[in-house]
């Protein structure tokens, strides 16, 4: 990972401390599970929308790609099972409690992540890329 990288991951730092807090994580495993998180959202998402929320996220694509990669091809049997078949959130949630994750601790990191989404981007952008991820839009 590049030292630029670094920098801009650290701008999520703030979310990374709250999802700490809210969930009882260590930092190192609350920055893998919003990674994890913010993968899911920059692979299954409107891509036009995803991009427009990251910017104002500095840092969030940058995350997603270090730590939600798990380095698997994007392409494939799953990738392509992923569109109709709700793969993509539901192999988030294997790779969260793969991580140690919890389910209350997989909710609570969705609610924080959520909610600081919606105060640095606002409510109707993260609505509209919640919407365009199969199994997500009744969270919002």
């Amino acid at each position: 990972m590049t030292n630029q990288n670094t920098q801009r991951i650290e701008k999520m730092e703030e979310l990374i401390a709250r999802i700490s807090a809210g969930t009882g994580l260590d930092a190192a495993k609350a920055e893998k599970a919003l990674g994890i998180m913010l993968n899911l959202v920059k692979t299954q998402g409107d891509q036009t929308k995803v991009a427009e929320l990251f910017d104002k996220l500095p840092g969030a694509a940058e995350l997603a790609i270090a730590q939600g990669s798990d380095g698997a091809s994007k392409t494939g049997l799953l990738g392509m099972l992923a569109g109709g078949m709700m793969g993509g959130p539901l192999a988030a949630v294997s790779k969260l409690t793969a991580a140690g994750l919890s389910m209350d601790q997989i909710k609570q990191l969705g609610t924080i992540t959520l909610a600081y989404a919606k105060e640095k981007a606002g409510p109707d952008l993260v609505k509209q890329v919640a919407g365009s991820i199969p199994g997500i839009s009744g969270y919002v």
